[in-house]
């Protein structure tokens, strides 16, 4: 049994130490152990269980912090955990609407406070969810619109930009040209880039073995220009290595001091992303590296007008998830539109 699991067993296992801990946590307002309570309801309790994202439980315990926030300091709360009302909820969202979130961060801080009041229901400090009727403002743009892909043309331009920012340091423009180019050419999420290590990469057959969500894993080719990326960065990576300042067998690594020759991180990736989009001349609502997941499957649909592949490429379950990428592409219904026009012009 690993440490987190006896961690688990011991804290969280029994009827009486869960209402006896939530009752504590959720008096004291105490945050730590409140995510803790959070964290452990999901893994057992939620669909995906043990193959829930770390990501999303960093994204619910934000949204947990926020909202105990909004209740007041934790040693003398406006707001008691066990008194909560559905207008107290509605209030916490109009503030969050007051404050300038989107409609899509209003959403996801919502249904992470609702799993923790799930959370103290299964803890039994709680005999319903107060926030169980509560909705979400809509948000009247649709997401296509929102998540702008990157133009083929600036797309070249960002490739390009590593090997002419970083001149003088081979090695950072040889990881950062993949890093970009795992996510815009092969469409790859955050989290699989980070997680992708030197074993996942096939040479004699041109493709990535690939962990996603879910634990599901998928074979991914390599176009002959990412291939050419990758063995340019093995070549920087071995130097890494021959100093003996490499610890992972990640394929990507840092190069940060703190953790020099260490797994190079989301955030670390997102950060990376940001300075190159930045020089582009891209807006900040485009400064994330989900930017390239879309600009992949923007471009692949141009190329292939066909969802299943997206679908299968990307990785995704369904190709209704892929059909967002056919949205996003203006010259899609540019295209279109002349095509009706050509066609109209014969009869």
């Amino acid at each position: 049994m690993t440490a987190e699991a006896l961690v688990l067993a011991s804290k969280w296992s029994s009827a009486a130490n869960r209402r006896r801990e939530g009752l504590r946590a959720a008096h004291a307002q105490d945050a730590d152990t409140l995510v803790d309570l959070l964290h452990t309801f999901m893994r057992l309790k939620s669909s995906r269980g043990a193959r829930i994202s770390s990501l999303t439980l960093e994204h619910y315990a934000e949204s947990v912090r926020r909202f105990l926030a909004f209740t007041g300091p934790s040693e003398s709360p406006t707001l008691a955990l066990n008194q909560l009302s559905a207008e107290d909820f509605e209030m916490w969202l109009l503030q969050m609407q007051a404050e300038g979130l989107s409609a899509s961060s209003i959403k996801r801080h919502l249904y992470g406070v609702r799993n923790l009041m799930k959370a103290l229901v299964w803890a039994n400090v709680l005999d319903s969810d107060p926030s169980a009727g509560v909705r979400p403002p809509s948000d009247p743009t649709p997401a296509h619109a929102k998540k702008k892909a990157i133009p083929v043309s600036k797309y070249a331009e960002l490739l390009s930009l590593p090997s002419l920012l970083h001149a003088e340091n081979s090695i950072r423009a040889n990881r950062d040209a993949l890093l970009l180019a795992l996510g815009g050419t092969t469409g790859l999420r955050a989290a699989e880039i980070v997680s992708l290590d030197v074993g996942d990469v096939d040479f004699s057959l041109e493709q990535l073995t690939v962990r996603g969500k879910g634990s599901k894993q998928r074979l991914v080719p390599l176009s002959s220009s990412v291939l050419k990326l990758v063995r340019a960065w093995m070549t920087s990576r071995r130097a890494i290595s021959a100093e003996g300042l490499l610890r992972t067998d990640a394929l990507l690594v840092s190069l940060t001091r703190r953790n020099y020759g260490g797994r190079l991180t989301t955030k670390g990736g997102r950060d990376i992303a940001s300075t190159y989009y930045q020089a582009l001349g891209l807006p900040p609502e485009m400064w994330g590296l989900h930017t390239l997941r879309r600009t992949a499957g923007t471009h692949l649909y141009r190329a292939t007008r066909d969802l299943h592949v997206v679908a299968d490429l990307l990785g995704h379950s369904s190709v209704t998830t892929s059909a967002i990428y056919a949205k996003m592409d203006s010259e899609v219904r540019r295209e279109a539109v002349e095509a009706m026009e050509r066609l109209r012009d014969e009869v």
